[in-house]
């Protein structure tokens, strides 16, 4: 074998080994600090129906392009979903690369829509952060959504002599891939750096 011949094997044997090496990168599992990411076991929504605090519809598709974070509650609520925007808040601020950033976007879905009507969610969400987004449905377009997620939400004490009722809500943060799919679960309670640390690795690994 002549020299030049021993130059093509050799830098096709570096691609080759760049090429390996990558494969393998891309498809290891991303190891987080405070959440699950299920990997290739991440399943497609189904099709579902919101309203935006914008007045804007948003759908299955209206989620492709960015890695979503959603949080189910209602505005009503006392301590975890203030508590749970003011961390992913705190998890931007965190967050130094703007690339990184750009990649996530928030929501807050409320599960109590007859209270949490667009003008009450436009302030309450954008209160902790101008970039979040708040939305909502009528219950029953709404539950397929919650119950394809795992996420449990229960109105109860509510009367028609009242407008004041609690409601019970999963307290999970629940993360969608940039193709729609179910990808992850971040479990109360929630730490910003951490998070911040965990959508760094789930947006650089992708």
């Amino acid at each position: 074998m002549n020299k030049s011949s021993i130059a093509i094997v050799a830098v096709l044997a570096l691609i080759g080994g760049f090429s390996i090496s990558w494969v393998v990168n891309s498809n290891k599992p991303v190891e987080l600090e405070d959440g699950l990411w299920f990997g290739d076991q991440a399943r497609a929504l189904p099709e579902f129906e919101l309203v935006t605090h914008n007045s804007r519809p948003l759908t299955r598709p209206g989620l492709t392009g960015k890695w979503n974070l959603i949080f189910f509650g209602y505005t009503h609520c006392p301590d975890i979903c203030p508590a749970s925007l003011q961390t992913m808040a705190e998890m931007f601020t965190a967050i130094e690369d703007p690339d990184v950033l750009e990649a996530i976007q928030v929501y807050f879905v409320s599960v109590d829509p007859e209270r949490d009507n667009a003008e009450i969610l436009a302030a309450y969400v954008t209160y902790f952060n101008p970039a979040f987004i708040g939305a909502t449905a009528p219950l029953e377009k709404l539950t397929p959504l919650t119950r394809s997620l795992g996420i449990a939400h229960n109105i109860r004490n509510k009367s028609e002599a009242s407008t004041s009722y609690d409601v019970d809500h999963s307290s999970a943060i629940v993360l969608v891939n940039p193709q729609a799919e179910f990808a992850g679960l971040f479990s109360a309670p929630h730490d910003a750096l951490a998070l911040a640390r965990d959508m760094t690795r789930i947006v650089e690994h992708n």
